[in-house]
């Protein structure tokens, strides 16, 4: 009963230190207790329990304790050791050291051994345990120890004399003189710590001061748009963040992120915004760095190039491009300014890889952010609007089917306001687009607009003058309506708001005075709602789709007539103060009117009639005059 007793509280014990208690073990250890050898298993392991721990366990691997000449300091009760870290059991070594040592002491008992080993193995924790907080202790203590100053320099001594060779030593007394020299002054003079702390800050102001300047005096519709200037913010902090953390953790200045901030600048804002952008964020890394010069010039330079590389996005390796420029510029940059350093060829492949990563991930950045930010601030791109101009988009579509007419009149108001737009260096893609959704709103009901109506189907004909005027200025709304539900970008939608403008219906108002009382008869409700033209480009397509409509009616489409044509619309819009609120020039509005002539010529061209081609094209026309000459 005594034996079983022993034996289940042995059982217990076992599972409470969490021993793995095999029926091997089990059965050793009820063996020994009726024998009574079990006090022999109990003294050796003991015994090596004892060997293991008075060398020491480490609480962690030696290769992550931070050593110095491989010694660590252990400090007990009594005293502190410096001992080799070397001199210590690694944790990963206990089980193969505890499994050599119960071979050693038992021989080829295995069953003891490996009951020796599952026991030991529990009890055996770390002995050498690191404590981060009396380490810093330690170290910071050392530190204050060290003396500031090196050696001595008695007073007027000469430091360095003329046409002495400068050595290391000189150096390092020349540094400490100026320091010495800036501290002396700051005592003296309490302001002047308070201007250092500001002089900084009052750097950036000066040189973020470029950028908002030029904003202000030549874009000034830029500052006045709330969506692209926080973008513009939003911009700048992402580029100083990055350039930030890349002086923080010491990495190349070559990784510096300008070209990106560069890129999204030029891709959101135009290539001149882009520039200008680049020259101040190249400045600004300048100035992370220490104010180096040389870091300054060479993001200036790449920066300029990612600006360029995507000014003009017209098709899909644009990426490509964009990475081989990028790279390319910083290869040729960084080469010139090191050469000029003397600095290693080796050192200068070296700078050449950082480089290279830098113009590979920039394009890749900023193509996904620009999807981003295009979405987040409902802004337009060139990648947008070769979307857009997809002429099987559903709008598109509908209207080809739907308003056949109105469509076949948007592509050659788009050829019209593309070539107007080029000759003035305007964005012709803008143009192009805009005047492919100008008309959309004459979906909803196409058969009360010109081009859609079959010959003598004029529903107008059954209508008030004053309700075919509603009607006709009614596609813009609907042209709005549609734009928002497919989500046209805003841009787009100026289009449709501003390609009439606020200019009269003259036919319908006509029409009115002849019917009615002239007095009673407002000119105002024979308007467009409007707004005027705003930007060159909308302003391009008013012109461009009256010119394209009036075009139609000309019987007789000769050179001249084109000219005379082209001439009396663009001037009457500007007469009527059409175009007063677009920064066209009267410069702009010539070019304009030469494109609109040359592309109006080659679409009216003349061609030359072949021998009997009216016979062939009309059934039985040669046959009836043959048969009128017999």
């Amino acid at each position: 009963m005594t034996a079983f007793v022993l034996w289940s509280y042995g059982s217990l014990l076992l599972a409470d230190y969490r021993i793995n208690s095999s029926e091997e073990i089990l059965s050793l250890l009820r063996q020994e207790m009726k024998d009574g050898t079990l006090v022999k298993l109990k003294e050796g392991a003991i015994k090596i329990a004892r060997d293991i721990t008075s060398v020491g366990i480490l609480d962690q691997p030696r290769e992550k304790i931070k050593a110095v000449d491989g010694k660590i300091s252990v400090v007990t009760d009594i005293e502190e050791v410096i001992s080799s870290v070397s001199d210590f059991y690694d944790p990963s070594q206990i089980g193969d050291v505890l499994l050599n040592k119960l071979r050693t002491e038992f021989g080829e008992e295995d069953l003891k051994v490996k009951a020796g080993y599952e026991i030991l193995r529990v009890f055996l924790k770390p002995t050498i345990i690191f404590n981060p907080d009396e380490t810093k202790k330690i170290i910071e203590q050392a530190r204050k120890n060290v003396p500031l100053a090196k050696g001595t320099v008695l007073a007027n001594e000469r430091i360095i004399d003329r046409y002495e060779r400068v050595t290391k030593d000189h150096i390092e007394k020349l540094n400490s003189l100026a320091i010495e020299l800036a501290e002396r002054e700051t005592n003296k003079r309490g302001l002047l710590s308070i201007f250092h702390f500001f002089s900084r800050f009052l750097l950036i102001m000066l040189i973020l001061s470029i950028f908002v300047m030029y904003l202000y005096f030549t874009q000034r519709d830029v500052m006045n748009d709330l969506n692209k200037m926080i973008l513009i913010a939003l911009i700048f902090l992402i580029v100083s963040f990055l350039s930030f953390y890349v002086n923080q953790f010491n990495l190349s200045p070559y990784l510096m992120p300008v070209a990106l901030g560069a890129m999204l600048l030029a891709i959101f804002l135009g290539t001149k915004i882009g520039i200008i952008g680049t020259i101040t964020l190249s400045l600004l890394a300048g100035s992370l760095r220490g104010n180096e010069f040389n870091i300054a010039l060479i993001s200036m330079f790449v920066g300029v190039v990612a600006a360029l590389s995507v000014s003009r996005i017209r098709k899909r390796n644009w990426l490509i491009n964009s990475m081989a420029m990028v790279i390319g510029a910083y290869l040729l940059s960084i080469t010139i300014v090191e050469v000029l350093h003397y600095t290693p060829w080796r050192k200068i492949f070296h700078y050449w890889m950082f480089g290279a990563i830098n113009g590979f991930l920039s394009p890749l950045f900023a193509y996904g952010l620009q999807v981003l930010f295009e979405n987040i601030f409902d802004l337009v791109t060139d990648m947008k609007l070769l979307e857009l101009s997809d002429l099987n988009s559903p709008l598109l579509r509908k209207m080809s089917i739907q308003a056949p007419g109105t469509y076949h009149h948007s592509l050659m108001v788009g050829n019209l306001a593309e070539a107007a737009a080029e000759s003035i260096g305007a964005n012709s893609l803008l143009a192009r687009v805009g005047s492919y959704y100008h008309d959309i709103g004459k979906i909803e009901k196409p058969e009360y607009f010109i081009e859609n109506q079959m010959k003598n189907r004029n529903p107008h004909e059954k209508l008030s003058p004053s309700m075919s005027c509603l009607i006709l200025s009614n596609h813009v709304r609907t042209g709005l309506e549609l734009a928002k539900e497919h989500k046209l970008p805003r841009e787009i939608r100026d289009f449709i708001a501003e390609h009439h403008g606020t200019s009269k219906m003259e036919y319908f108002y006509q029409k009115a005075l002849e019917m009615g009382n002239e007095e009673e008869i407002a000119e105002t409700n024979f308007r467009y709602p409007g707004p005027k033209p705003h930007t060159k480009e909308t302003g391009i397509v008013m012109l461009a789709d009256a010119v394209e409509a009036t075009s139609r009616t000309l019987k007789d489409p000769s050179v001249s007539r084109i000219r005379g044509m082209v001439i009396a619309i663009v001037q009457k819009r500007f007469q009527e103060s059409e175009l007063d609120e677009s920064p066209l020039t009267l410069r702009d509005l010539t070019k304009i009117t030469e494109s609109f002539e040359t592309v109006l010529v080659s679409t009216f061209h003349s061609r030359v009639e072949y021998p009997d081609q009216e016979e062939k094209l009309i059934p039985g026309k040669e046959k009836k005059e043959k048969t009128v000459d017999g």
